[in-house]
């Protein structure tokens, strides 16, 4: 196995924060979260309301229609009066739409050069089940842009619970996977959090831990400042249940996998690849990003 390094120069950029919110408790819970990010790297947050188009209703009468769903959304005035409240600290632009969901959030993130997005969502707990039918769901498979899923074990109180002290960078030590540690190790240091190293094994593994453990540690160079070493951990059995277990465990505060993009041509293998990933963001007690390679 070839040892591989991360470059000493970690720092990332987050200019631009998507927050699409239902309004609903469960894409809420995700607010303290894009408030934190957004002010940790003094970011734009782009709060996004979307309601689905009107059946039956004339093109030109839909303009008029959003504009009037802009100014008073009725069923939506508690999440509005609670983003207000909180978003005169921090540079934002709300924007509500009416039309197919995804095809207006890859417009916004495309044209608002969105570099992460921030969900909550209500899970399902099943492989390959996780947020069936929602809007979190497609954003979890499509977005191209980082994602920070706040899943439905997710507790604590807002004040609590935005700051990181333990973060969890699981491997394989694929490229698709990699490409997701300079986030954990940027977000380690920007706040003064300890980073958790895990490669996963089957259990039928007969691998020397040794070497698998310093190829861990190599992945983080000795150039790049922490507060805290970080630690390698080798173990055996299914990824998402062992990442699940460590998490707990440890007590982390975010867990960081990177995703293999999947192909376009064949749904059962999207399920395939995400499987870990969708396990792990509608289980977890923490939040999990996702980063596509």
């Amino acid at each position: 196995m070839t040892t591989t390094t991360v470059a000493s120069e970690t720092a990332i950029s987050i200019r631009n924060i998507l927050f699409p919110t239902d309004f609903s408790r469960e894409s809420m819970s995700a607010l303290p979260y894009a408030l934190s990010m957004a002010q940790k790297y003094g970011s734009k947050l782009y709060p996004v309301h979307i309601s689905p188009e009107p059946f039956g209703v004339p093109a030109s009468l839909r303009e008029g229609i959003g504009a009037l769903a802009a100014r008073h959304p009725d069923d939506t005035k508690q999440g509005v009066a609670l983003l207000q409240a909180h978003l005169p600290h921090i540079p934002y632009e709300m924007i509500f739409q009416i039309g197919d969901v995804w095809t207006e959030l890859s417009e916004i993130i495309r044209t608002k050069r969105i570099d992460l997005i921030v969900t909550g969502t209500h899970g399902r707990g099943r492989i390959g089940k996780l947020l069936a039918g929602s809007v979190a769901e497609t954003i979890f498979r499509h977005a191209a842009c980082p994602v920070l899923t706040v899943g439905p074990a997710v507790s604590g109180e807002p004040g609590s619970i935005v700051d990181l002290h333990e973060i969890l960078f699981a491997t394989d030590f694929s490229k698709s996977s990699l490409v997701a540690l300079p986030y954990a190790i940027s977000l380690a240091q920007q706040n003064h959090a300890r980073l958790y190293l895990l490669h996963v094994l089957p259990r039928s593994a007969s691998a020397s831990e040794m070497p698998l453990r310093n190829e861990l540690r190599n992945l983080v160079s000795p150039a790049i400042a922490m507060g805290c070493e970080p630690k390698a951990f080798i173990e055996y059995g299914a990824p998402a249940e062992k990442i699940l277990e460590f998490a707990d465990e440890l007590a982390v505060d975010l867990i960081v996998l990177g995703v293999r993009q999947p192909p376009s041509y064949l749904e059962a293998t999207r399920h395939l690849r995400l499987a870990t990933a969708y396990t792990v963001a509608s289980q977890a007690v923490c939040p999990l990003l996702t980063v596509r390679g």
